[in-house]
């Protein structure tokens, strides 16, 4: 928990100048860092370095005098020593026994390796002439440390040693950090790894991997089977702390922290000249001058700072293959993480993903400080350095902030709710005609089959001779028989045998067959476009259609690009909009979650508009409700944003450009937009097909079909039921003709044929046809088996 001050140690060395100086430590580790301060000075230099170990911290009188006594043998007039001690209140002691010795006067320069300066008593330093310099860890102005100590006044001393004070010591300070620093481990684990303990704390007991209770407290000692995991996440972590930004390097030291430089000196109480941070490595001098190098070392690992936004940045909801938790930069997914790993592989930089603190891109907040909120502000004041987010590339934001080639070309486009499909009825088989067409064909049949019959009774071609008499003729096209050619003809399926003859007949019956081939082949083409396209109706097409409706209101994000779109736009229906939603703030939302939500639950009666990529992923996840429509209203980018003048800002763009080149941008957003998306084909088209057909599709032919078989039945029982009820008729016979035969015919005269046939003669097979009886009239005998009625002329002895 105790951050290194050795590397400050030698900037502040390099500072002040100092070519030979005393070297005081009181134990092993300060030998240890002496040889890596001697180390890190510039062999351009020769240091002069006199190294004097503190046996005894209480008792320290002789060895300081011996220090001073060999500093005037050298007639030196400036004595300058730097005390490295291994514990805070080791400095106390040893200061008053070198205010006791005499050694705090004009002349001495010190510089102490205490991380809590402020916390020595200083003020009998500031009339004797000497300089002394140290750092302070804990920074009293912050506002984390201002909220804690307004309950570290407030708790009893007595219960809590060293609370209670408007101060606190810094080994209190590294203790509190430090369950701070478990406590949110052990929170990050369980957030993203939730069966992490499962087997372990089972009805209030612990249990180990091997089934045993209790932590194992053997020799040689056992690490616990969740050290490691709780080692990864103690590195990973990064939260404020009483002793500044908590972070860990792989090694598990503090890296990122800053300590304050801190100045006592005649009369001058002790005082902030500068402060050092593992980052930029400044140190001002009295006159707040840098005189160190600003820049980032090649050794440290840039601050990216980004916002939680799907599909761009998330958390990993799956757990690893391997079964431990993600750490670090892993615990991101998405395409700006995707994207941000490209980047640093591609120009060979370190990094570390932060999200930005108020949860916004950035837009500006005072004009006359210039001051931006979100990632934006950030970016300029110097919390982050790299911004890779879905962040608007726009002038104003350009004044203040560099970026990057656009790695994504988007524009504001407009979100509803996507409407019920209209489903084919089950008359739909008629969709593909319209009612005239239908009309057209109704009036086509009944004429082409009068047509046929009027022809076929005008033209001789249609007359045909009886064979049993070639003077007597029939025509097959009666008005039934024309009627029954017209429509097997529409139903392709023809009319047994019955085809005209006649040229006039044959014309009408070629250009009847002509339209019928036309006509069907366009209906059965049409037919299937109408039977497995479910339509989407959409209330609106465009923006123009939002203004000049009322029902659907519409709205943006409350601050961002898209609303400065509309702001600042000088198209009137895009100004007309931004009236609208000014007049009416409620349709503004705070996030893209928000204003989908929105549009989800508005039942068709609210519109958001939004960036096309946030539009294109929403729409493609489930409950699969929402769609875009109309074209996008403007043209806009995302990039990369960096801070002014940083110096991989060039290498930045180069690899964005090259990424775009390779297709690696491109596969990437196909990877989330489309490959991870969740509703297949409905992905907000106007139309979306259909495999089969269902069963309501065509239900309307069955529903005729079986109108059809009612009908037939119906008319099937009415006749029966007319033909039982009239008096019973002879059927027309054959005429059997019987010359010679006299009144007193018998039964022997009649033809065997005669006998044998079913005749219905009421007054026997030898009565005369006329009733006139003689031996030159001809006699007719009835039978059911001559189809055509045949009566007999006696006066002429002819059959008609």
């Amino acid at each position: 928990m105790r951050p290194s001050h050795t590397k400050a140690l030698v900037d502040l060395i390099k500072q002040y100048e100092w070519r030979a100086f005393h070297y005081v430590y009181d134990s092993e580790e300060g030998l240890y860092r002496l040889q890596a301060i001697l180390q890190a000075l510039d062999d351009r230099y020769k240091y002069h370095v006199r190294m004097r170990r503190l046996s005894d911290v209480t008792a320290a009188h002789e060895d300081l005098r011996a220090l001073d006594k060999l500093n005037k043998l050298e007639n030196r007039t400036e004595t300058f020593i730097v005390m490295d001690l291994s514990k805070e209140k080791h400095y106390p002691k040893v200061m008053q026994q070198v205010r006791e010795v005499g050694m705090n006067k004009q002349g001495y320069h010190y510089i102490l390796g205490t991380l809590e300066f402020l916390n020595l008593e200083m003020d009998r330093y500031q009339h004797g002439g000497v300089n002394i310099t140290g750092f302070q860890l804990v920074n009293y102005s912050s506002d984390y440390v201002r909220e804690f100590l307004k309950i570290w006044k407030q708790i009893d001393s007595d219960i809590w040693p060293l609370g209670g004070y408007d101060h606190i010591p810094l080994e209190a300070a590294l203790a509190v950090d430090a369950v701070e620093v478990i406590q949110r481990t052990i929170v990050q684990l369980f957030t993203n790894y939730t069966s992490l303990y499962q087997l372990t704390f089972r009805r209030g007991e612990i249990y180990n991997y091997n089934k045993t209770k209790g932590v194992p407290c053997v020799d040689p000692p056992v690490p616990w089977m969740h050290g490691e995991a709780l080692m990864r996440g103690m590195v990973s972590l990064h939260i404020p702390g009483v002793t500044g930004n908590i972070q860990f390097d792989e090694f598990g030291f503090r890296r990122d922290y800053k300590l304050d430089v801190y100045n006592v000196g005649l009369n001058n109480a002790p005082s902030k000249v500068g402060e050092w941070t593992t980052k930029h490595r400044m140190v001002y001098n009295n006159d707040t001058t840098t005189t160190m190098d600003k820049n980032l070392t090649s050794d440290s690992a840039y601050k990216v700072t980004s916002i939680m936004e799907e599909p761009f940045l998330m958390l990993r909801e799956k757990p690893p293959p391997d079964g431990k938790p993600y750490v670090g930069n892993d615990i991101y997914e998405g395409f700006c993480a995707d994207l941000a790993k490209q980047i640093a592989s591609r120009i060979g930089i370190e990094y570390e993903i932060r999200l930005v603190k108020d949860q916004t891109y950035g837009v500006l907040v005072n004009n006359e400080t210039d001051e931006w909120d979100g990632m934006v502000g950030e970016l300029m004041r110097g919390e982050a350095q790299i911004a890779v987010a879905p962040l608007t590339i726009n002038s104003e934001r350009e004044r203040v902030i560099d970026f990057s080639k656009p790695f994504m070309d988007i524009g504001i486009s407009i979100m509803i709710k996507k409407p019920e499909i209209k489903k084919p009825g089950v008359f739909s088989f008629m969709k593909p005609f319209t009612w005239q067409l239908w009309m057209c064909i109704i009036f086509g049949y009944i004429a082409v089959g009068i047509g046929i019959f009027f022809v076929s009774r005008f033209s001789s071609a249609e007359w045909r001779r009886l064979p049993t008499d070639r003077k007597l003729a029939y025509n097959n096209f009666t008005l039934p028989n024309s009627l029954w050619f017209a429509m097997g003809s529409l139903m392709l399926q023809g009319s047994d045998d019955t085809c005209p003859r006649s040229a006039s007949g044959r014309i009408i019956g070629g250009a009847w067959w002509f339209a019928v081939l036309i006509t069907i082949s366009s209906y059965t083409a049409n037919l299937a476009a109408f039977l497995t396209i479910e339509k989407l109706l959409t209330p609106i097409e465009s923006a123009d259609d939002l203004v000049k409706q009322s029902e659907i209101a519409y709205g943006t994000l409350r601050s961002g690009s898209t609303n400065a779109f509309f702001k600042d736009s000088k198209v009137s229906t895009y100004k007309q909009m931004h009236m609208y939603m000014d007049t009416k703030p409620s349709v503004y939302v705070d996030n893209l979650n928000q204003g989908i939500q929105r549009v989800r639950e508005s039942k068709g009666k609210y519109a958001f508009l939004l960036e096309s990529v946030h539009n294109e992923y929403a729409n493609n996840r489930k409950p699969c409700d929402t769609m875009k429509v109309g074209h996008n209203l403007n043209s806009n980018h995302y990039g990369i944003a960096t801070t002014k003048h940083l110096p991989i800002n060039t290498a930045i763009t180069l690899a964005v450009l090259s990424l775009t080149e390779d297709g690696t941008l491109e596969n990437m957003k196909k990877t989330w937009w489309i490959d991870k998306g969740e509703c297949q084909f409905q992905t907000g088209h106007r139309e979306s097909k259909k495999k089969s057909l269902s069963l309501s599709n065509v239900a309307g032919i069955y529903f005729i079909l079986i109108a059809g078989l009612v009908l037939s039945i119906i008319i099937g029982v009415c006749e029966f039921i007319y033909f039982k009820s009239k008096p019973e008729r002879v059927p027309s016979a054959m005429v059997y003709m019987m010359p010679g035969v006299d009144s007193d015919c018998t039964d022997d005269d009649v033809p065997e044929e005669v006998k044998l046939a079913n005749h219905r003669s009421s007054n026997g097979p030898c009565s005369p046809v006329n009733g006139n009886a003689g031996k030159n009239n001809y006699f007719g005998y009835l039978t059911q088996y001559s189809p055509p009625r045949i009566t007999v002329d006696v006066d002429s002895n002819t059959a008609v």
